[in-house]
């Protein structure tokens, strides 16, 4: 019979960002992995579908009551329930909690970060005490444990002795790739940006410190040493962002363009025809806006830490995020030669899924 395979689709709510487009991309290489599996995706509210087949099955809460409850809370009291009624041989926890299920489904718990260890401060409320209530014992409870990091690995080794039986690092796909000017133009111009510009992308919560990047840079400006160059942010209104917001109503306005959440087809060109994407992120899990900007040969001003330094390789600008190293980060890298053509080797979507598909099958 063909393997059944259950994916939590809570990542997939909404735009896609860093964990929702890892499922996505994950989850269209595991179709063509295995071509026999049928797969069902479990969310509270309707999801874009990573595949549209008739091997692919969408399970939305059809409870009014189930669909107000938090995520988290909405995974551990319901969606077991719609998992057993499927009798699925596997279930992914794409987001690293688990349903309750039968002793005989394989589970798999992907692991991006551990935000609740070393960021605390920057998570939601609701979010923090979720992974304080869940987290341990489902990463425990899991047959196998994903991690999208060495350093994500290793973190989670010192933090409850078990690391991760795989790394599948996030990837790049082929249209992240340096692109000519006549490409570039047009996209920039219907975004109303123009050239010279640093980029950030990022969503508006604390850990990105997108506060600290637009204090120096409009400091920068200010002193001269910018004197061309605006600062574009891309990404989605997340969470106690209220001091960003008064530096974007204030004296930084007409310097920093705010753009929100820009589709993936469109980043390609904002990278390719930035100067230099700016990382300063207090603890990230991998980095994924600094492997595309690295695959569109655009420099990179990233934190320095050991799971950023596998997004970015040896060719970024690595800094401490603060405004000293900030500042100086910016201006080495504005020194730097741009790179003509995609680095290389990458992490490949296809490479990472297969990995996935093979603990699957274990026994």
């Amino acid at each position: 019979m063909a393997m059944r395979i259950g994916i939590d689709g809570r990542p997939l709510i909404g735009n896609r960002s860093g964990i929702g487009r890892y499922v996505y991309e994950i989850s269209r290489e595991l179709d063509r992995a295995l071509p026999e599996a049928r797969f069902f995706v479990y969310s509270p509210i309707p999801v874009e579908m990573p595949v549209l087949s008739e091997r692919w099955t969408s399970r939305v809460e059809n409870l009014p009551w189930a669909r107000s409850l938090k995520a988290a809370l909405w995974l551990k009291l319901r969606a077991g329930a719609l998992c057993r009624a499927d009798e699925l041989d596997s279930f992914i926890g794409s987001a690293v909690f688990l349903p309750m299920l039968p002793r005989s489904t394989r589970t798999v718990s992907v692991v991006y970060d551990l935000n609740f260890i070393y960021a605390p401060e920057t998570m939601a409320r609701t979010t923090l005490w979720s992974y304080r209530f869940f987290f341990r014992g489902d990463v425990c409870r899991a047959g196998r444990v994903v991690a999208i990091s060495e350093g994500t690995s290793a973190r989670l080794a010192a933090y409850m002795g078990r690391g991760a039986d795989i790394v599948v690092h996030p990837a790049a796909s082929s249209v992240f790739r340096p692109l000519p000017k006549e490409e570039t133009a047009p996209i920039l111009k219907s975004h109303g940006i123009s050239t010279p510009y640093l980029l950030a992308v990022a969503t508006w919560e604390p850990r990105k410190n997108l506060d600290l990047l637009v204090t120096t840079f409009t400091r920068m400006k200010e002193e001269g040493l910018l004197k061309d160059h605006s600062l574009v942010l891309v990404g989605g209104y997340g969470w106690r962002d209220a001091r960003l917001q008064r530096l974007l109503a204030g004296r930084a306005a007409e310097r920093v363009l705010p753009l929100g959440y820009v589709a993936d087809e469109n980043l390609p060109a904002l990278y390719s025809g930035a100067d230099a994407l700016v990382f300063p992120s207090r603890y990230e899990g991998f980095g994924m806006p600094v492997l595309e900007a690295r695959a569109c040969g655009t420099r990179v001003v990233a934190t320095d830490i050991p799971e950023i330094r596998e997004a970015g390789g040896d060719g970024c600008v690595y800094i401490q995020a603060n405004a000293e190293g900030l500042r100086k980060g910016i201006l080495d890298a504005l020194a730097m030669p741009r790179v003509t053509g995609r680095m290389e080797p990458l992490p490949t979507w296809k490479a990472g899924a297969q990995a996935i598909a093979d603990l699957l099958a274990w026994r």
